[in-house]
C-alpha cells in the first residue's frame, strides 16, 4: 500500500482515481447549530477541531446537504469556516458531501417537499448541488455522492440510471464537481451504477470512485448494505469486488456509535453518551457486542492502543479502505482518532481478531 503523508498522516489513494485522501477522515454528522437541529457542535467548539484536523494532516472531511433532521446546517457551518480561513484551507481539503434527500430552508422548522425534492432526478441532482456549493461557500465539491438509491416498492430505481448519472456526469463537465462516489450501496448496485455512468460519459475516468457503507468490527456484515438480510451477500466478496472494480471503500460508523470507544461495559454504561440516547440503544447495546468489546479491549490493551484506535486500525488493515470517516463531536475524540493511523495491526493480532469478530 503506498501512501503519501501530510503533517505525518498517510494519505492514500481513493480507488483507482488520482484523489488522496487522509487514513483517517472527518464526519461531520452531528454539526450544525445545536440550539434547534439536533446537532452536537456549533462554530465555536467546531472551528477549533477543524483548525486542528488540518494540524493533525487530517483532510478528508465528509458531510452532506441533508444532516441533522434536514437543516443543511451541517453544510453551512463548514461554509462558514472555509469562507472565514481563506482559499488556503479550502486548497488543503478534500471536502465531500451528498445529495439524494429534502433539505429545508435555514431556520426553517419544517414544511412539504415536493416529490422532486429528493431522489436522483436530473431537476434534483442539479439544483441540489447548486444549494450545497450556495451553503458550502465554494465553487467546488471534491467528492460528490448520491447518498442512498430511490427504490420502487420492487425494488427498482425510482429513477432511470441513466438521467441520474448523466446529471453526475454533467456536474463534472462543469467544473462544480471533481470525483463522483456513492452511499449506501449493494455489490450489484455499484456494478448497475458504474455500467450506468459508463454509458452516459465519454470518458472512461469519470467513473465511480469510492462507496461509503456502514463497517466496523461488530457488525461486519452490513458493509454489503444488505439491511434486510446481510447474510445475502459475502462480506469479503463484497471488498474483493471493490478491489476488482477499483472502487475505494469509505467505512462509516466505525467506532459503532460510540460502542468501540471504550465507554460502554456490561453493566456500566455511559448514559450522557449519545449510544445511550438514540433510538439504535437496543441494536448495539447487546449481550454479544458487550462481550466482543471486552475480548477487543484486551487486545488494545496489549497493543498499547485504545480501543477506538484499534477499531479504525482494523479497518485501515484493508487495503480497498482509503479512510475512515470517523464522527467527532470533541477535540479529544479527533486527538485519539488521528493517532490511529500510527497504529499497524501484526498477523498475529489481525488472526485474534479475526477469531472472534468474524461469526
Amino acid at each position: 500500500m503506498h501512501t503519501l503523508d501530510y503533517n505525518d498522516m498517510p494519505h492514500r489513494r481513493m480507488g483507482k482515481s488520482g484523489l488522496w485522501v487522509s487514513e483517517v477522515g472527518l464526519g461531520l454528522w452531528k454539526w450544525g447549530d445545536p440550539s434547534y437541529d439536533g446537532s452536537r457542535v456549533g462554530d465555536h467548539s467546531g472551528f477549533r477541531i477543524l483548525d486542528r484536523a488540518l494540524e493533525l494532516g487530517i483532510t478528508h472531511w465528509d458531510t452532506a446537504n441533508s444532516y441533522n433532521q434536514g437543516s443543511g446546517n451541517s453544510e453551512r457551518l463548514l461554509g462558514r469556516y472555509l469562507k472565514s480561513r481563506g482559499s488556503r484551507a479550502r486548497g488543503q481539503i478534500v471536502l465531500a458531501t451528498k445529495v439524494a434527500n429534502s433539505v429545508r430552508d435555514e431556520h426553517e422548522m419544517q414544511r412539504a417537499f415536493t416529490p422532486n425534492e429528493r431522489g436522483g432526478s436530473r431537476v434534483y441532482v442539479l439544483r441540489a448541488v447548486e444549494d450545497s456549493l450556495r451553503r458550502l461557500q465554494t465553487d467546488y465539491i471534491d467528492v460528490l455522492y448520491h447518498h442512498s438509491p430511490a427504490l420502487l416498492p420492487d425494488g427498482s430505481n425510482e429513477t432511470p440510471l441513466d438521467e441520474m448519472w448523466d446529471a453526475f456526469n454533467m456536474l463534472v463537465t462543469q467544473g462544480k464537481v471533481r470525483y463522483l462516489a456513492v452511499s449506501n450501496r449493494t455489490r450489484k448496485q455499484l456494478k448497475t451504477e458504474s455500467e450506468a455512468l459508463l454509458t452516459v460519459s465519454a470518458n472512461p475516468s469519470r467513473r465511480i470512485v469510492g462507496v461509503q457503507n456502514w463497517y466496523n468490527l461488530l457488525q461486519r456484515a452490513k458493509v454489503t448494505a444488505l439491511k434486510d438480510d446481510p447474510t445475502l451477500d459475502d462480506e469479503q466478496a463484497f471488498l474483493d469486488y471493490l478491489t476488482e472494480s477499483g472502487i475505494g471503500l469509505i467505512p462509516y460508523v466505525p467506532l459503532a456509535v460510540g460502542l468501540l470507544t471504550g465507554r460502554y461495559h456490561k453493566g456500566s454504561f455511559d448514559t450522557s453518551g449519545r449510544l445511550y440516547e438514540e433510538a439504535w440503544r437496543d441494536e448495539f447495546i447487546t449481550d454479544r457486542n458487550l462481550a466482543l468489546v471486552e475480548e477487543l479491549e484486551v487486545i488494545a490493551s496489549e497493543r498499547g492502543c485504545t480501543l477506538a484506535q484499534l477499531a479504525i486500525a482494523w479497518l485501515l488493515s484493508h487495503d480497498i479502505v482509503c479512510s475512515v470517516i470517523a464522527g467527532v463531536t470533541k477535540m479529544e475524540h479527533l486527538e485519539d482518532n488521528a493517532q490511529a493511523a500510527a497504529v499497524t495491526l501484526s498477523e498475529e493480532e489481525l488472526a485474534r481478531i479475526e477469531q472472534i469478530t468474524a461469526s
